[in-house]
């Protein structure tokens, strides 16, 4: 360096401050390149050896690979399985397309623990599709069972309640697809029924939009399937109780419930004018009231039989007198609902139930308890629909569209018993998808090679902050589905 330089050096500092110079060092002041593997996704790997550990791939493959054939070369099932299972908890990208830029991406590749040659592309994924198109509703649902089977003996409960209910997916902006029909909210898309326990689904009909609540026989179908499946792979005797919107307010599978699964039901009906001039006589002083927080319910119950019906049912109906705004409700403006329940006039299901010390479950304010509880339960539709990210399915073939679906609802369940099993401690459980992704997904991760390991590194911050050595023991000691 010459004099002169040395000179301005000098007279610059002297202008400049010690914390100026210091702010100096930490900018940035170039730009450059890498080589080392670095990922944005670090909690992915997490997940995925969670997956690997309880025998997902096991069960998945043991019951699809037998309808489909899968060459020697090229891409292989289970792997096939896993960079879906990363698209569906990842979130970022949720095109097809988005498989030929991780293609490339070394740092998500060895995340994921492949080299770039063993990652899938788009066309890859879409031939794979189009093989597991054949694979019918009832093989899809055979993993949900064994999943649901699996939890149900983890948690041992006396009384199972499910919720049964349908799900439109709005596909009203997306070209010609099969089976994409108008619903009843007036938009093309597709209408699968759904079983819910909690927060998981476990039996799902994928079908057509135009498909409605009680379509054909799928909800007796559906129904019986889930109660022949906890009858034989769980307790002969346990007690059942479907709970379900005035859509599945029907005679047939009530008697059906009542006759031959000796099983309890609780729906909401319709406020049928015999109904109402009844309900108009009733002086407001003969109803008992239920309160939560500021909110105020008033019901009474009474045996009712619709003209169409074959005997007397159990009906429990309701007025909102109270909003959560703490403002009571005049009379004219007073939003009724029916509720139509077995509960105490079956006598089989009935003596099931008292068995387990279940007799809360026989007062009328249990009974409207578990149906406004039924809002908490739809929120496992928003917590799906925010997985996925968005509504649209991507291909125009409706059996490549129902594997992707059920895929995608099969990583929603593991994305429950995650919670559960290895993060409890981190998030809520309740968490969606956005916010389990923001906390124990989307932080940075760099990934080494040394002589005898691979190691994955995370900042200390995010090290200390989420417990990464305890999550990654409890997903090696996770549950193995196949050992129930």
């Amino acid at each position: 360096m010459c004099i002169l330089e040395t000179l301005k050096i000098k007279k610059t500092h002297h202008f400049l401050s010690e914390q100026d110079i210091k702010n100096m060092s930490t900018k940035i002041t170039k730009i450059g390149i890498t080589n080392d593997k670095i990922t944005g996704r670090g909690g992915l790997h997490f997940i995925l050896q969670y997956i690997g550990k309880i025998g997902l791939y096991g069960l998945i493959c043991n019951k699809i690979l037998r309808y489909i054939v899968v060459g020697k070369k090229g891409l292989k099932f289970t792997e096939f399985l896993k960079q879906m299972f990363a698209f569906f908890i990842d979130g970022t990208d949720t095109s097809i397309s988005g498989f030929d830029h991780k293609k490339t991406d070394e740092g998500y590749a060895a995340l994921l623990e492949n080299t770039t040659e063993e990652m899938a592309s788009s066309h890859q994924i879409k031939r794979m599709f189009i093989k597991l198109s054949i694979v019918s509703n009832l093989i899809f649902n055979r993993i949900l069972h064994e999943l649901f089977i699996w939890r149900l003996q983890i948690s041992k409960p006396t009384v199972i309640k499910v919720g049964v209910d349908t799900m439109v997916l709005d596909n009203d902006q997306a070209e010609k697809r099969e089976g994409c029909e108008v619903t009843y909210k007036q938009k093309k898309g597709f209408q699968p029924l759904h079983i819910s326990w909690g927060s998981f689904l476990i039996d799902v009909w994928f079908r057509k939009g135009s498909a409605h609540s009680n379509h054909g026989t799928d909800y007796i179908d559906r129904v019986t399937a889930i109660v022949k499946l906890i009858r034989k792979r769980y307790d002969a005797k346990v007690p059942i109780i479907i709970i379900g919107d005035s859509g599945f307010a029907d005679q047939k599978a009530y008697t059906y419930f009542e006759e031959v699964l000796d099983i309890h039901y609780i729906t909401t009906g319709k406020m049928y004018n015999e109904i109402k001039e009844y309900a108009q006589n009733i002086p407001i002083d003969n109803f008992s009231e239920l309160s939560k927080n500021k909110v105020i319910w008033k019901f009474i119950e009474f045996g009712n039989k619709l003209k169409s019906w074959t005997k007397f049912r159990r009906c429990i109906l309701t007025k909102l007198h109270r909003d959560e705004a703490g403002q009571y409700i005049i009379n004219f403006e007073r939003p009724d609902n029916v509720i139509y329940t077995n509960i105490g006039t079956s006598p089989k299901a009935d003596q099931q139930l008292k068995k387990v010390g279940g007799e809360q479950y026989f007062e009328a304010k249990t009974i409207v308890e578990m149906v406004h509880q039924r809002g908490a339960d739809e929120l496992i539709h928003r917590s799906i629909k925010e997985l996925a990210t968005k509504e649209q399915l991507p291909f125009q073939n409706f059996g490549m569209n129902r594997a992707y679906y059920y895929l995608m609802v099969i990583t929603h369940f593991i994305f429950e018993t995650y919670k559960q099993d290895v993060v409890y401690d981190v998030i809520p459980i309740t968490s969606y998808p956005d916010t389990f992704r923001r906390k124990v997904i989307d932080f940075a991760a760099k990934i080494t090679k040394g002589a005898r390991s691979v190691v994955l590194k995370v900042t200390k911050t995010i090290y200390e902050t989420i417990n990464i050595e305890e999550i990654w023991k409890r997903c090696l000691a996770a549950p193995d589905i196949l050992l129930t």
